[in-house]
Order: structure tokens, then sequence, then C-alpha cells
């Protein structure tokens, strides 16, 4: 689906990316990891016809030029520009008009269900949240039913419910037979749906075992607990979908759960889940676990 042979990008004297090799396979959902600053972006720019590389060769598809497969594939950038102005359903109409592919009213429907927005499908995009906005582009991203679905940064800057229907989003998407390509700052949101991952650092990738993200999951373990309120049936899955994607060994009651996570720089997200979902929270506990690595 997407082959890359040295795939180099300089900016002046700084290198952005140095020498990619990289191959996406038919059903892969295929994370690059990296912090900020590390390639991805300037990887995803190239790859999706934005930026050109300074040298180095990347083939998509197996098509001899992008112009040929870009109608087989779909791309969310890491920011993309909405018209605030329309309503979610009014936004696909229109862009999948301008593109080509319209469809029926109904079938815009099924993609605001698909990303979780059917109830707001008559709101002004103007009023949506960041992850709202994010799930919105997705389901323009996939709107005229591409095979390789190309994300750059989809869990950057969410809220921990737009986070967990992304995930579902990925994970439809691949047992769906569909390829997905995306990047991300840290893995702990990839983990539970990436069939492959490599990480990047500096422009260059870095095998697995010696990248300072990796060694900081493997040494790194907090059993953190969460004294609480009541949690609803309504919202337990999707707390327990979330909580299970941020940690884990995850036991969860009616008024306690704990999780093992890797920093307590987590906490605080996981907090605005509980507060999210209803849920007061009267204590919070962490302490270090020992996992052998």
């Amino acid at each position: 689906m997407l082959h890359t042979k040295g795939l180099t990008k300089k900016y002046r004297t700084k290198v952005a990316i140095d020498h990619i090799d990289l191959d996406v396979h038919k059903g892969d959902i295929f994370g690059l990891i990296g912090p900020k600053g590390a390639g991805k972006t300037t990887f995803f720019n190239i790859v999706t016809g934005i930026s050109r590389p300074t040298s180095g060769t990347f083939t998509m598809m197996d098509m001899s030029s992008l112009k040929k497969a870009r109608h087989r594939i779909g791309v969310l950038p890491e920011y993309t520009d909405l018209y605030e102005g329309l309503t979610a359903i009014e936004h696909i109409a229109y862009l999948s008009k301008i593109t080509g592919a319209r469809q029926k009213t109904s079938y815009y429907e099924e993609l605001l269900e698909f990303v979780g927005l059917h109830r707001y499908h008559q709101e002004k995009v103007g009023a949506f949240t960041s992850g709202m906005k994010k799930r919105l582009g997705m389901a323009q991203a996939i709107a005229h039913r591409p095979e390789f679905i190309l994300l750059d940064e989809p869990f950057a800057e969410i809220d921990s419910d737009s986070i967990v229907h992304i995930q579902r989003f990925i994970q439809t998407l691949k047992y769906e037979g569909k390829t997905v390509f995306l990047t991300a700052d840290l893995p702990r949101f990839t983990n539970s749906i990436c069939t492959k991952t490599v990480f990047i650092s500096d422009g260059k990738l870095k095998p697995s075992n010696t990248h300072p993200q990796v060694k900081t999951i493997m040494s790194s373990h907090i059993r953190a607990t969460f004294k609480h309120s009541w949690v609803d049936d309504e919202v337990k899955p999707v707390l327990t979908q979330y909580l299970q994607s941020v940690g884990t060994d995850l036991v969860l009651s009616d008024d306690e759960t704990s999780l093992v996570i890797r920093s307590e720089a987590q906490i605080p997200a996981i907090i605005r889940a509980f507060v999210q979902c209803k849920i007061d929270l009267f204590r919070v506990t962490a302490q270090d676990t020992t996992i052998s690595s």
C-alpha cells in the first residue's frame, strides 16, 4: 500500500527526515510513533502530496503517481480546516459535492453515527470541541469509501470520549479490511489497535527496544487507584474502553477502580475522563509496582 525508499527531507541545514525505508501492507494498522519534532508530520505530508522529498522515492497503492491513487486513499491531516458556519451533515455533503463523490443524505447520517456524531448532525461545527472536529474530519476522510486511510495525530489534544470513538473507528476499519497508517506522539493510545508500530526520533527510524519511549514504558509502572461514586451502567462501557487504552490490569468495581499506568502524568487525563462521565472522585492514590521487562 505504501513503500518508501531512502525518503529524506532537508530544510537548509536541518534534516527533518533521514533516509526512511518503510513498508505498509494491505490490512495493516500501522503506527509511526515519536515525540513532537521527530519528523512524523513531515513524513506524512510527503506521502500525501503536501510536500516533496529532497531525495528518495515512495509509491502509494502500487501506482506510478500519487495523483492516480488519490481516489483510493482518505487523508486526515493534523490540522483540518472546517467551515464553522455549516452543520456537520452540511459539511460532509458540501465537501463530497466539490470532490465529485456526492452521496445520499442517509449515507452521511451513517457516517456521522459511525464516528459518534449522529446526535450532533444539525449543530454548527463552530460549536464543536476539538475532539468532535477531529471525528468529523475522519468522517470526511472516508466519505468516498477509500481503501487506505492516513491519519496524522488523530489522538492529539482531544477529550477522552473522542479518543474512545476514534479507537473504535480504527478498529472497525480494520475489521472491514481497510488499511490504516497513523502517527502519534506516544504509543499509549495505539498499542491496542496497531498491528505494526515503528518509532521515529530526530528524523530517523529507531529499533523499538532502544527507543526512549519504549524504555519508559518497560521501566516505569504505577498502580493508580481511584475511589469514586457509583458508576452508571450506561457510561461503564465507555469508561472501561478508555481505561483499557491508557493502562493495563484494569480492575473496575462500583466504587473503586485501579489500573497499572506508565507515569503519574497520565493521572490528570484519567481524572478528566471520570468527570466527563459525571462520576465524583473522592480519593486518588498511586503506588510504584514492579513489572519485569
